[in-house]
């Protein structure tokens, strides 16, 4: 399956998107990309979702980054300094607008407390962070892992009407492609 279009995808620590368009907007920093970025959105703060945060923080100084504010303490125990850079993701009230693409917050607690999936409903495209992966939902193992809601999260994805899910790790996927 081929990406949407204006969207790349790196391999590294996860799988880290870059939405080349008028706003160039990274998907989680797993994997250390070197070029202009605007935006910065993180699904969540595992170490292997922010190995590469501040690398590229310092070579994009004007770049914010979004996370959800339940995910603030994984990042300052990883040696973060919060400072005016870091932005707030609100369900229902953040979206980011790309030039082609909107994106939606989507709060799905489970994998870690402060987990979100980015939805743009016109696209169909579903960032999922590793709540849903093409193989299932994603693990609940870790300390900061909420496993009694993974089915509600994972239902609420299934429930949105998107085309292609690009996951934190592993193939992107249709609906019908997922295994769970």
């Amino acid at each position: 399956m081929d990406l949407p279009e204006k969207i790349k995808m790196f391999e590294g620590s996860c799988n880290t998107y870059l939405i080349d368009d008028n706003l160039k907007v990274l998907v989680d920093a797993g994997y250390n990309y070197k070029g202009k970025v605007d935006i910065i959105l993180l699904t969540h703060a595992h170490p292997n979702h922010v190995k590469y945060l501040k690398e590229i923080m310092t070579h994009n100084l004007d770049c914010d980054v979004f996370i959800d504010i339940k995910e603030i303490g994984s990042l300052t125990s990883q040696g973060f300094v919060i400072n005016n850079r870091f932005k707030g993701l609100y369900e229902g009230k953040t979206k980011i607008n790309t030039g082609t693409y909107t994106f939606e917050v989507i709060e799905v607690p489970a994998h870690s407390k402060g987990s979100v999936a980015f939805f743009d409903p016109k696209a169909g495209i579903l960032f999922t962070g590793d709540t849903l992966l093409k193989k299932g939902p994603g693990s609940t193992s870790m300390p900061d892992s909420i496993p009694d809601f993974m089915d509600t999260a994972v239902l609420l994805l299934l429930g949105l009407d998107f085309k292609v899910a690009l996951p934190g790790h592993g193939e992107i996927f249709t609906p019908e492609e997922f295994k769970g």
